[in-house]
């Protein structure tokens, strides 16, 4: 299991706290270059991250990786992919809702492996600490742009449905008081819980990054400095043996490849979409994209913890 690496989180607090306070003076700047953060996220960490599944799905399953199983994987991935993107397809919001349950559940998994906990507790933490992300991706610092691109996408207005319940204020605050409160509350029950501790700041410094900043920019910052960096070391240390460490360097080099026809995908989409000038759609596509591709990527790594967990 992956350990917890206080200088990287000290690190991780910092950026956003530097970011939360440029926020107050310079937001606007931040909104200009949210799309330029959210393609470095994506293309220098977040399409590389996913490309060692088939890595990873070997060395999970101790299945020996010839072309017969090669390509036994890559179609049953596929097919997985053509399934979810074709009920995005038929059925957009229930593709959409779906997406969300497997973003909450996914980066709370890869960020509480950062804790050592097991049982109850862990699953505890990875609802709390997915549905806070999740939630303020949504409802966070600007929740009607987020409504805009998931009505341009699912033809479904969030704002509509919210206000028959509640405010978008009251579940702003709502997330982003869940894991902290959760985390602090623990720490009173458990030593696995540690207060004097990164984790502590860390457990604050997210949900106000969501909060706070641009919903773009804000998640770009997090996807590739929490989660593909802190899940890409993960599954680097469950491939590594005492024989042979693999580190990034690696990493890129194997996943080249597959990065670049990725990229290639992607330019060719943003020249389609940019023809239209249509920029909530780009960012629509962009993140159904994403989606069709963490049902597999999520169901090859949960094999993954289950075999760090043995």
């Amino acid at each position: 299991m992956a350990k917890t690496n206080n200088d990287l989180i000290t690190i991780q607090v910092f950026v956003a706290l530097i970011i939360i306070v440029l926020n107050v003076f310079i937001s606007d700047w931040l909104e200009s270059i949210r799309y330029y953060a959210l393609a470095a996220s994506v293309l220098i960490i977040g399409m590389p991250h996913g490309a060692l599944d088939h890595k990873i799905y070997f060395k999970a399953l101790h299945k020996e990786e010839t072309l017969a199983t090669q390509v036994k994987f890559y179609m049953g991935y596929l097919f997985i992919v053509l399934v979810y993107a074709w009920l995005w397809y038929v059925q957009p919001f229930i593709g959409f809702l779906l997406f969300m349950m497997f973003t909450l559940y996914h980066f709370g998994q890869s960020d509480t492996e950062r804790l050592e906990l097991n049982g109850w507790l862990k699953q505890l933490f990875i609802l709390a600490r997915g549905l806070s992300i999740a939630g303020l991706i949504l409802f966070g610092s600007d929740p009607f742009y987020t409504s805009r691109i998931v009505e341009s996408v699912t033809g479904i207005s969030l704002i509509s449905i919210v206000y028959n319940f509640t405010t978008v204020e009251n579940l702003r605050i709502f997330f982003a008081l869940l894991y902290p409160t959760v985390y602090l509350i623990s720490s009173f029950f458990s030593s696995k819980v540690p207060l004097n501790n990164w984790l502590t700041i860390d457990a604050f410094m997210v949900p106000l990054l969501f909060s706070w900043v641009d919903p773009i920019f804000a998640f770009a910052i997090y996807f590739g400095l929490w989660h593909g960096y802190n899940h890409t070391k993960t599954m680097l240390d469950f491939m590594s043996t005492p024989e042979h460490k693999y580190g990034f360097k690696w990493f890129y080099k194997e996943t080249a490849l597959y990065s670049i026809i990725s990229y290639v995908g992607l330019l060719l989409i943003y020249y389609l979409v940019e023809a239209f000038g249509n920029e909530a759609l780009l960012v629509a596509i962009l993140f159904t994209l994403i989606s069709v591709i963490t049902l597999p990527h999520m169901l090859v790594v949960e094999q993954m913890y289950r075999a760090f967990d043995k």
